[in-house]
């Protein structure tokens, strides 16, 4: 497979980085509106100096979008028109209209289209999940998610939370992650109610705090909040509960629990595991080096899509991309209208 990256920021350094790990792959070339971004990205592969003598190498296989949201519908439909399979990183698009144009575009083309969720690759979500399809949680009730920064002091651009560009606040921002993961765990939602509020930060139509619950179509329950007003720093993590126990993963540092019943309220069983070289790694190189492996498998899983093989791992589709986007601004309505959302049928 080879890739071609469009933008050159700090999600395309690590993009780069991942290709540079995947065995038969490489680094095509970069394209940024600053050209020296782009060559120093871009290293002994091209600089493009346009998009489209991006979408014109016939050397390309994909293009990794790696741009400000409100730009992923063009660069990405231009870029499936022009044959190519198509990454975006999230938010999928600010708007449900720009994603659904995504996904046709992609379906009508025969190409591949995904959104970067790694997260779900951290392996305590893997662990996670696993737990709760083992059965050993017994019939799963809900599932809980928390993400949370401290705000202005964590974004490098203004843009990063600028309504018209990303499409909300801290829900399109690291809260996106956890509205998939939650969306992820639980299984198909039909409706969602929420609130929000920006009390602290006072900017242009985005919140500081959004919170979420969701209704699954098989009666589970989740409930998913996310915050720019984390003033301890940095705050992660996913449970999951169930009739006969409860799974935890937290990060950083990358860490799993789970609590096990023989029956409801009964003898306890108690399993931890720390993923000690993942932690070590991080001290010593940044949680960019975590950031990195996720990527890299994920890339492994596209290529796979493109292939026509199964994928080993939890790849995001389009269609879990709209999905996320779709419940954000669900509760987006719901804070306006203090009323129920439901979820339209899946493109």
């Amino acid at each position: 497979m080879r890739f071609a990256i469009i933008g050159a920021g700090a999600i395309a350094q690590l993009r780069k980085a991942a290709i540079d790990r995947l065995d038969g792959s490489a680094l095509a070339g970069v394209f940024d509106l600053a050209p020296d971004r782009a060559a120093a990205l871009a290293g002994p592969a091209r600089a493009y100096a346009s998009l489209d003598e991006v979408f014109s190498d016939q050397t390309v296989d994909t293009v990794v979008v790696c741009t400000p949201p409100n730009t992923h519908e063009d660069i990405a439909v231009a870029a499936i028109r022009a044959g190519k399979h198509v990454i975006v990183e999230k938010p999928m698009a600010p708007t449900l209209e720009a994603c659904r144009r995504m996904i046709t575009a992609a379906r009508d083309a025969g190409r591949v289209l995904t959104v970067g969720f790694n997260h779900r690759y951290f392996p305590a979500i893997k662990e996670l999940r696993a737990s709760i399809a083992s059965g050993r949680l017994g019939e799963l009730s809900h599932v809980r998610g928390y993400t949370g920064h401290t705000g202005l002091s964590e974004f490098k651009a203004e843009w990063m939370y600028a309504k018209d560009v990303m499409g909300g606040g801290a829900l399109l921002d690291n809260g996106i992650h956890m509205i998939d993961l939650v969306h992820h765990l639980m299984g198909p939602v039909k409706d969602v109610c929420g609130r929000t509020q920006d009390k602290t930060w006072q900017l242009d139509r985005v919140e500081d705090n959004g919170i979420a619950l969701l209704g699954g179509m098989d009666g589970t329950i989740g409930s998913v909040a996310a915050s720019w007003t984390e003033w301890k720093g940095y705050h992660f993590y996913v449970e999951a509960y169930g009739t006969r126990g409860m799974a935890r993963a937290y990060y950083a540092p990358m860490n799993f629990m789970e609590v096990t019943m023989d029956r409801p309220g009964g003898a306890r069983r108690k399993r931890r595991n720390f993923y000690l070289p993942m932690i070590f790694a991080e001290k010593f190189r940044g949680w960019q080096s975590t950031a990195v492996q996720t990527l890299s498998e994920e890339m492994t899983d596209f290529i796979a899509l493109t292939e026509g093989r199964a994928p080993a791992g939890p790849i995001a589709s389009a269609v879990d991309g709209f999905r996320s986007i779709e419940i954000a601004q669900a509760v987006y309505r719901s804070a306006e209208t203090g009323s129920r959302v439901k979820l339209e049928k899946a493109p």
